[in-house]
């Protein structure tokens, strides 16, 4: 369980890191439109 990436089960594994990376970009850009309500991006 420790080795990165694992070796068995990749595919499962990236799609899960690939969504944490989603929302936590997500989340970044909804804080920075609740930081700046007017600026437009």
């Amino acid at each position: 369980a420790r080795t990165y990436p694992p070796t068995r089960n990749r595919p499962a594994w990236f799609a899960a890191v690939f969504r944490e990376k989603l929302l936590e970009a997500r989340a970044e850009i909804l804080a920075l439109k609740k930081k700046y309500p007017f600026n437009r991006f």
